[in-house]
C-alpha cells in the first residue's frame, strides 16, 4: 500500500513539472469542448484551462501565461454574452500564445529534441506541415527565417480577408487572427510592425470607423519585411535540396491580397521585441452574422476635470486598449495593485525570486495595459512609476520599502485619474531612490558593515581591559553600529542567494530593517541598550575624573586610603639614602 502511494506521489510530481508540449496537448483537448451550443461546457473547460495553467506551466514563461490567463478568462466572459466573434478571437490569440512559446522553445531544443515542438506548432498556428518539415533540417538562422517568412504569408492572407470581408465581425476575425500570427514572430530583429499597430486597427473595426486604411498599411509593413527576408537570404546546399513550398491558395479560393508597392523601401531598422498585447476589443453580442458592431463610444466617461482635446485622446487609447467603461479601467489598476502587493508578500517571506515573478507581472500589465493612458494625466509620475518597476523587476537584494514606493506611487496615479494631476515632490524622491536598489546599495551597507568593524576594534584596543566602565561603553558602541553590520549582513545573503548558487541565504534578507516589523522593533530595542550601556560607562568614567558631586566623595575617599602606601614607601625610600 506504502508503494502505491510513493508511486502516486511520484507520478504527481511528473505532471507538476510536465514539459511544454504536454501541456499544449491537455490546453488543446480541453479548449476543443468551449462552444457557445452548451455554455456550461464551455465555461466549465475554460475553468479547467485556468487551473491548469496555474498549476503546470512549467516551460512556459510567466509573461505568456499571464497573457493567456488574461485571455481565457476574456473568453470565459464571451460566453455569457453569446459573442462567437470575441470567443473565436480569444481562443486564436490563446493558441497562438501557446505557439510563441513553442517557436522559442523549437529553436532552443538541442538537435534530437526540435520534433515535438515543431509538430505542436504547426498545430496551434495552422502552419504548413511541409514548411515546418522542411525548416527541422536547416539551419537556425534560416529556419527562423524559412519560418517567419510562412507566417508573414499567412498575415498577408489574412489581412486581404480583412479588407474583402463583408461585414465587421468577419473583418474582425480575420484581422485577429492576423495578430496572433505576428505574437508568433514578434521577436524578430527584421519586424517593421508592433503590436499597437493591430491593436489601434481592431480599435477601429470594434468602434465602427473606416479600418481599412489601417489594414492597407499593415499589409504594406508586412510586404516590406517579406521582401527583406529575402534579401537576407542566402543559398546554401541545404537550401536548394529543400526549397520552400509555393504559396498556396488562402481559404476560399482566393490569393493573397497583398497590395504591390511601387518602390521596395530601404531594409527596416531592426526594432526591439514588442510585448505582448493587452486584452482585445470585446464585441458586443449580435443577432446575426452581418450585423455592425454598435460603438461604445459613450460607454466610457472621462472625469469632469478633463480638458475637451486631452478627455477625447484620453477615451480613443482606453477604446483601443480594449476598455469599455470606467470600471474595467480602474479593475486593471487594482491587478497591477495586487502583482505589487503580492511582491512584497514574498519578499516578507524571504523569496526574492517569486517577488520578481510578480513585479515582471505588473510592470507588463502596467506598460501594455496603463501606462498609454496614464502618461495623459500624469506623464512624469507615470514614467517614474514605469521605470522604479523595470528596475526593482530584475534588482538584486531589493525590500520591501522599495515595494511600497511602487505601490504609492499606483495609488497616486490612480487617485489623479479621479481628481486631476498634482505635483508629487516627496514621492518622485522616493521612486527616484528605489534606482538605487540592487547591487549599488549593496555594496554601500556592505562598506559600512564593514568600517563599523574599526571602530569597535580601536575602543576595546585602547580602553579594553579591567575597566569596566569602558567595557560597558564598548557595549554601547557595539549596538549602535549592530544594526549596520546586520544590513550589510542581509544584503551579503541576497547576494549569494541570487549569484553564488546558494538559496537558503536569502532568509538573511529578513535581518533588514526595511523588511518587516520584527527588525524594526529590535532595532528599537538596541537603542535602548545603547543608552544603557553608554550612559553606564560615562557615569564611571565621569565619577572617577571627579566630574560628578555624589561619586566624588567616593573617589576621593579611595584617593585617601591608596597614598598611604605610597608614604610609606616615599620614607622607607629616604631612610634607606640616610643609611647609604
Amino acid at each position: 500500500m506504502k508503494r502505491c502511494f510513493a508511486l502516486a506521489w511520484f507520478l504527481g510530481l511528473l505532471a507538476l513539472a510536465a514539459p511544454l508540449p504536454q501541456v499544449y496537448d491537455r490546453l488543446e483537448e480541453t479548449l476543443r469542448q468551449v462552444r457557445l451550443e452548451n455554455p456550461t461546457q464551455a465555461l466549465s473547460a475554460l475553468d479547467r484551462a485556468q487551473s491548469l495553467l496555474r498549476q503546470e506551466s512549467e516551460g512556459l514563461p510567466p509573461v505568456l501565461r499571464d497573457a493567456i490567463l488574461v485571455h481565457l478568462q476574456d473568453a470565459r466572459q464571451a460566453v455569457p454574452r453569446q459573442s462567437r466573434a470575441d470567443l473565436e478571437a480569444r481562443l486564436l490569440l490563446v493558441r497562438h500564445l501557446l505557439g510563441k512559446a513553442l517557436y522559442d522553445a523549437f529553436f532552443q531544443a538541442p538537435a534530437g529534441q526540435k520534433t515535438p515542438y515543431l509538430t505542436r506548432l504547426v498545430r496551434a498556428t495552422g502552419l504548413s506541415q511541409a514548411v515546418a518539415q522542411g525548416a527541422e533540417s536547416l539551419a537556425p538562422e534560416e529556419a527562423r527565417r524559412r519560418l517567419e517568412a510562412a507566417y508573414l504569408k499567412l498575415m498577408a492572407e489574412d489581412l486581404g480577408q480583412a479588407l474583402s470581408a463583408s461585414s465587421r465581425p468577419q473583418a474582425y476575425l480575420a484581422l485577429a487572427r492576423a495578430y496572433a500570427r505576428f505574437l508568433v514572430i514578434q521577436d524578430s530583429p527584421q519586424s517593421t510592425l508592433k503590436a499597437q499597430d493591430f491593436i489601434q486597427a481592431l480599435g477601429k473595426v470594434s468602434s465602427g470607423e473606416d479600418f481599412r486604411p489601417s489594414v492597407k498599411e499593415l499589409q504594406e509593413k508586412a510586404s516590406a519585411w517579406r521582401r527583406h527576408l529575402q534579401t537576407l537570404a542566402t543559398p546554401s546546399p541545404k537550401a536548394t535540396s529543400a526549397p520552400p513550398p509555393a504559396p498556396a491558395p488562402s481559404p476560399g479560393g482566393k490569393p493573397s491580397a497583398t497590395p504591390p508597392i511601387a518602390s521596395p523601401p530601404a531594409p527596416p531598422v531592426p526594432s526591439p521585441s514588442a510585448p505582448i498585447s493587452p486584452p482585445l476589443q470585446a464585441f458586443p453580442a449580435s443577432t446575426s452574422g452581418s450585423q455592425e458592431v454598435v460603438a461604445t463610444g459613450e460607454t466610457f466617461r472621462t472625469p469632469p476635470w478633463m480638458v475637451p482635446e486631452i478627455a477625447r485622446q484620453f477615451r480613443q487609447r482606453a477604446y483601443d486598449l480594449g476598455y469599455n467603461y470606467n470600471f474595467e479601467l480602474l479593475d486593471a489598476v487594482d491587478q497591477v495593485l495586487l502583482e505589487v502587493g503580492l511582491a512584497a508578500n514574498a519578499l516578507g517571506r524571504a523569496n526574492p525570486d517569486l517577488a520578481r515573478e510578480h513585479l515582471q507581472r505588473a510592470l507588463w500589465r502596467f506598460q501594455s495595459q496603463l501606462e498609454p493612458l496614464f502618461s495623459l494625466i500624469n506623464p512624469e509620475l507615470t514614467r517614474q512609476v514605469s521605470s522604479s518597476l523595470i528596475h526593482l523587476s530584475t534588482a538584486t537584494g531589493i525590500r520591501t520599502l522599495d515595494v511600497f514606493a511602487a505601490y504609492e506611487g499606483l495609488e497616486e496615479l490612480k487617485r489623479q485619474f479621479a481628481q486631476g494631476p498634482v505635483s508629487t515632490p516627496w514621492l518622485s524622491f522616493k521612486l527616484w531612490l528605489t534606482l538605487s536598489a540592487g547591487i549599488p546599495r549593496a555594496v554601500l551597507f556592505l562598506l559600512a558593515a564593514a568600517l563599523s568593524l574599526f571602530p569597535l576594534y580601536l575602543i576595546g584596543l585602547t580602553f579594553g581591559g579591567r575597566n569596566v566602565y569602558w567595557n560597558l561603553l564598548t557595549l554601547a558602541f557595539l549596538f549602535l553600529f549592530l544594526p549596520i553590520v546586520v544590513e550589510g549582513l542581509s544584503y551579503f545573503g541576497a547576494i549569494m542567494a541570487d549569484y553564488g548558487g546558494i538559496p537558503f541565504l536569502a532568509l538573511l534578507s529578513n535581518l533588514s530593517i526595511g523588511q518587516g516589523l520584527v527588525p524594526y522593533l529590535a532595532w528599537g530595542n538596541a537603542i535602548f541598550l545603547v543608552v544603557a550601556f553608554a550612559g553606564a560607562g560615562l557615569r564611571g568614567i565621569a565619577a572617577q575624573f571627579g566630574l560628578l558631586r555624589e561619586r566624588g566623595r567616593e573617589v576621593a575617599t579611595l584617593a585617601e586610603q591608596k597614598p598611604s602606601a605610597t608614604t610609606l614607601t616615599s620614607e622607607t625610600i629616604v631612610e634607606w639614602d640616610e643609611e647609604f
